[in-house]
């Protein structure tokens, strides 16, 4: 689930009173009357605002990024932290002549090497107590904050705290000025969080950024919320810094930051998936050169090339050498749909003596799949049984009505050989899926007993015992055989509906295939009954789970609660196969050439392809002849239903975006994804269920952080409108030809500490590049604005689906950011 919500940037929020020693006087002047003149009366107060300043309780850190011991790809972030208190980074002032606007706080980024008490920047400090460690009498080598304007207290003197003691050149190449520190802290608020003022104050925090990126080269580091107060002078004049600097550090945590190759940056590895000569970049092998005028057959397999088959050497005994061709189900072209009857998988000789068994190999793939499922294997052979039970207790009440109508010498209408039971089945053809309307309205033509044998029909093919339905069955029948249970004598003089429906049971035990009164044409009726495709399609409906039929209400102890028939392992099985689980690679992509590395290829989906995998598996239940049937209305219920949904088209991805970027996100414009899957060490497959006309591919979103891009070889920072203009509102990103609007992020000399300030600094480089979409009131980016612009973007590329035609080449799909 994807959540959206509307951020405000707030530069900062200066208290109107900081921490540390005021006083407050009250002068009142009295006149009138007697009072002398210049009469004054003043009261002095003097307090003192406290505030955090040496230690930062754990309860303070909403959160740092990148999170404390984790290892990635994090040289595109510059590392920050999260404060519970908006307030706490201008709570107090970094010197006693700043305006309060810049914050007491930063956030410095160390290498390994660059600390001397912590080389390995596992985040170890020096811990000593306040008075010794900042005292600048201890060691005149190192630069300590000067507190002169602010004296420590005497419990501020006494505390334990957290220092690191900083090389002077690193301080110096590593450290913001005063005027970019200024930038480097800012606060961001929900704009509607939907509840009360309390909730949004909840969620509003204070940022504190670093201002240098990790390396590409990769190693740890350790990053450390450090105090400035006292240090103004050091931060707008390095070059005065001793050997060493002292700085108190409130927090601290480590990271591994990834090597990260040339070349393989997001968007490196995005664009060079639409690279190369191959368009439209289809699932095909590339055609070779056959000369200006090839002959028909040199056409032929040219054209068969091109629509995604490939030639396979095929062992057969009258024609050695020879050789099919075959393609899976993942084509570059749109296929034909195909005629399902009879043996449709196996297809003959084309004019050329060459076959496509494509279709037939699915069909043997989907066979071997079923066979290895023990699961699926067991569930098909328990309703292959239940079928053939199903036509007996059918047969044994059929055969017994007849037997016992002969018996009393009733004259009935002329029959097939599944005896009265026409008149149960509904007509060939019917949509069983809709439950009860099967059987008929309840208050129209049908009588109760008929619509009730009906039911009674379909629930013993659910499954159900066929105790509980005999005399509903019986009772059906004889309504429309017999003139209904309670009209009295029957047509044609002989007998009456008392007699036939006396006994229902020595009526089924006349049908036993065992008693020793069952009618001869018993087998006869099995047969029939089995090869009616009414029956065998009601009995897949439930077998599948596509009839609606519900538990048959109490009738007694034991009645079942629902159809014992249904079978979910079989739907579970063949929904799988329909979004091609369990194909091995080799039969989806049968030659590497049509996915060379680093590439990216459309396809379309072949639909008798999987109709041919789906079918090859429920053949796997036949034992005899007999079984054919029940696998064939398996087979049609199941495609004849549409479900699941069948996949049309997709993409196949093979670089080394999917192993660096596990979290792409691939999105159709049109209709949905319905299987994402890595199929080997760097190749995706997405399947989509419609054809879209544009997909995104979304580079990995990693929260709302903070952090550069890297595009053409340089780090950029894609720029958001400031005001709305143009269509364009407020937070976008500013369109530009063939993409968005970049500036490039500069950097100090030979380092990855981004340069703020100055005329050629990244400030002054977003400022110009927003041209009409920023404030032209103002002359300068605030810091909160910068906050805004390093807003880390994830790349968002769009590609064009191409559109062939039924073969041959088509039109080039395409791709911007």
């Amino acid at each position: 689930m994807t959540v959206t919500r509307n951020l405000h940037f707030i530069d900062n929020l200066v208290p109107s009173v900081s921490a540390g020693d005021h006083t407050i006087t009250v002068t009142q002047t009295p006149t009138g009357g007697n009072i002398p003149s210049g009469t004054a009366f003043t009261l002095t107060q003097d307090f003192t605002v406290t505030g955090l300043r040496l230690r930062v309780e754990a309860d303070e850190i909403h959160g740092v990024y990148p999170p404390p011991g984790t290892a990635g790809r994090f040289d595109l972030y510059l590392p920050h932290v999260a404060l519970e208190r908006r307030i706490v980074p201008w709570e107090r002032r970094v010197s006693s002549d700043d305006d309060g606007t810049t914050p007491w706080l930063g956030v410095l980024l160390f290498a390994e090497g660059e600390l001397p008490d912590d080389p390995k920047a596992l985040g170890g400090t020096e811990t000593g107590i306040a008075r010794t460690l900042l005292d600048p009498r201890n060691d005149s080598a190192v630069s300590v904050p000067d507190f002169a304007d602010h004296p420590l207290t005497v419990e501020e003197e006494t505390a334990t705290i957290n220092t690191i003691r900083v090389p002077g050149e690193v301080f110096s190449r590593i450290a913001p000025t005063s005027a970019e520190l200024a930038h480097l802290a800012h606060i961001r608020t929900p704009e509607d969080t939907g509840g009360s003022h309390e909730e949004r104050r909840s969620a509003e925090y204070a940022y504190l950024s670093a201002n240098r990126l990790p390396d590409p080269q990769g190693g740890r580091y350790v990053a450390h919320l450090v105090s400035f107060e006292g240090h103004k002078e050091l931060l707008d004049h390095p070059d005065r810094a001793k050997a060493h600097v002292r700085l108190v550090s409130l927090h601290h945590w480590s990271f591994v930051s990834a090597r990260v190759e040339a070349g393989t940056a997001y968007s490196d590895l995005r664009a060079r998936l639409t690279d190369g000569p191959a368009r439209p970049h289809l699932l095909a092998r590339p055609a070779a050169e056959y000369g200006d005028t090839p002959d028909t057959y040199t056409r032929r397999v040219r054209h068969l090339i091109e629509t995604g088959h490939v030639a396979l050497r095929h062992v057969r005994a009258d024609r050695p050498g020879a050789y099919d061709f075959y393609r899976g189900p993942l084509t570059p072209y749109p296929t034909d749909p195909v005629d399902r009857t009879g043996d449709w998988w196996i297809t003959d000789e084309d004019g050329f003596g060459v076959r496509n068994v494509g279709h037939h190999t699915a069909w043997s793939l989907g066979r071997g799949l079923a066979l290895a499922d023990q699961e699926f294997s067991a569930s098909l052979a328990r309703a292959v049984d239940q079928a053939q039970r199903a036509v007996q207790n059918l047969a044994q009440i059929a055969g017994g009505y007849r037997a016992r109508v002969e018996a009393v010498g009733m004259a009935g209408p002329a029959y097939s050989a599944a005896g009265p039971l026409d008149a149960l089945l509904s007509p060939e053809g019917y949509s069983f899926s809709q439950g009860e309307e099967a059987w008929g309205p309840a208050d129209g033509d049908t009588a109760p007993e008929r619509r009730a044998g009906m039911e009674a029909l379909d629930r013993l093919l659910a499954g159900e015992p066929p105790r509980f339905h005999a005399r509903a069955l019986l009772d059906g029948l004889a309504t429309q055989y017999g003139g209904g249970p309670s009209t009295g004598a029957a047509e044609g003089g002989a007998g009456s509906d008392e007699e036939v429906q006396a006994d229902p049971v020595t009526m089924v035990r006349a049908g036993d295939l065992s008693f020793p009164s069952s009618t001869p044409s018993v087998t006869a009726t099995v047969a029939a009954i089995a090869e009616d495709p009414r029956v065998m399609e009601r009995f897949a409906a439930h077998v599948l789970g596509s009839s609606s039929l519900g538990h048959s209400g109490p009738q007694g102890d034991g009645v079942p609660e629902s159809a014992a028939a249904r079978e979910p392992a079989l739907d579970s099985f063949l929904n799988g196969l329909r979004v091609l689980s369990g194909v091995p690679f080799d039969h989806l992509v049968p030659d590497p050439a049509a996915l060379p590395p680093e590439s990216m290829r459309w396809f379309r989906v072949d639909p008798g392809w999987l109709d041919a995998l789906v079918t090859g598996a429920l053949w796997a239940g036949i034992c005899g002849s007999h079984d054919r049937r029940v696998v064939e209305a398996l087979a049609d219920t199941y495609l004849d239903e549409s479900r699941p949904p069948t996949p049309s088209s997709g993409i196949l991805i093979r670089s080394r975006l999917v192993t660096d970027f596990p979290e792409l996100e691939i999105v159709p414009s049109e209709g949905r994804v319905l299987r994402r899957a890595v199929l080997a060490p760097g190749v995706l497959l997405v399947l989509f269920d419609e054809v879209p006309s544009e997909v995104h591919l979304n580079e990995p979103d990693q929260g709302v952080h903070l952090g550069v891009g890297f595009q053409g070889g340089r780090e950029r920072i894609t720029l958001r409108a400031l005001r709305e203009a143009g269509g364009v509102k407020v937070g976008d990103l500013i369109p530009a030809r063939g993409g968005a609007t970049r500036v490039t992020v500069p950097f100090r000399d030979d380092t990855r500490v981004l340069k703020l300030a100055g005329p050629d600094g990244l400030l002054d480089a977003i400022w110009t590049g927003l041209g009409p979409y920023k404030d032209t009131g103002r002359t300068a980016l605030s810091p909160g604005e910068l906050g805004l612009q390093l807003v880390h973007a994830p790349e968002r590329a769009v590609l064009h689906t191409p559109t062939p035609p039924a073969a041959g080449p088509g039109h080039d799909e395409g791709a911007h950011t």
